[in-house]
């Protein structure tokens, strides 16, 4: 049995190691329940065809969608041993493309939760009928609990995975995050995954950078001033499935649309540029 594009794959196979990545959108519930079906629709496929053209770029395979969440491997269906930095490169490609991808609602940029974890799976192909290539094992899950309980806009690492990625390219630069309760795991030390010294965020991404923008490019992934509005909850409110706004001053020069943000950040829509007090991200 196999599948388009997977002709030499076998139906079932045990990898003793890989990297999976899970991410998805936060508060896409809400946002699902405040806007309409052709907006969810909209935002997703921009998000996945930003996160997909990553993938192909460094040579890992998605696995699935269902829904906001969004699955990859490195390492599987092809063995190589450099599967942790393709995958946290990725990492670091996708949380900078989701700063490019407006909620239908605040008109700002999304925010994404991320996760990574190595370590041995089962894979094959599953069914008949629309067969899919599947991944099972402990791991999997350990990946996924790695993502929903990570950060907002961080990216939440395990132990091994920070390990491989090292193993692999010792410019990466982590911060502990430390001791943390993972269901059904009991308390495990985690990591964020900062930066690839190695490489710049427009190198990962495969962008140019324009002249206004660091060299590296990772202040412009770190900044959170464009997700920040000052003087009005009204965006907030909106993601968080209520109506009530406040405003700190009524004069004109507040929130209009999502497009100009009291604190000096501002997104077009149209563009997708999206500036704060100190980047610019396009």
């Amino acid at each position: 049995m196999y599948l388009y594009g997977l002709s030499h794959v076998r139906w079932r196979e045990e990898f003793a190691d890989c990297t999976l990545l899970f991410t998805d959108i936060v508060t896409f519930t809400n946002i699902c329940a405040l806007c309409t079906p052709y907006d969810v629709v909209t935002l997703l496929n921009d998000l996945y065809l930003r996160f997909d053209r990553l993938v192909g770029l460094h040579d890992a395979y998605k696995v699935e969608t269902i829904g906001d969440a969004y699955m990859i491997v490195g390492g599987v269906p092809e063995h190589c041993e450099n599967h942790a930095e393709r995958v946290l490169n990725i990492s670091i490609g996708m949380l900078m493309e989701s700063k490019l991808v407006l909620s239908p609602i605040t008109h700002k940029p999304i925010k994404i939760r991320l996760g990574v974890h190595c370590g041995p799976v089962v894979a094959g192909v599953v069914g008949i009928k629309m067969p899919r290539y599947c991944l099972f094992g402990d791991t999997v899950n350990v990946a996924n609990k790695m993502e929903s309980n990570g950060i907002q806009c961080k990216i939440h690492v395990s132990e091994s995975a920070k390990l491989n990625g090292l193993k692999a390219n010792p410019s990466y630069v982590f911060i502990d995050r430390g001791n943390t309760e993972i269901r059904g795991k009991g308390m495990m030390y985690t990591f964020f995954l900062e930066r690839n010294d190695r490489k710049s965020v427009w190198e990962l991404c495969a962008r140019p950078r324009s002249g206004e923008q660091t060299i590296d490019g990772y202040m412009e992934l770190h900044d959170q001033a464009i997700y920040q509005e000052e003087g009005t909850v009204e965006s907030q409110n909106a993601e968080n499935g209520t109506t009530h706004t406040t405003n700190a001053s009524n004069n004109n020069n507040t929130h209009h649309s999502g497009r100009k943000m009291m604190n000096g950040s501002s997104v077009d829509p149209g563009s997708h540029h999206v500036r704060s007090p100190t980047c610019t991200i396009c």
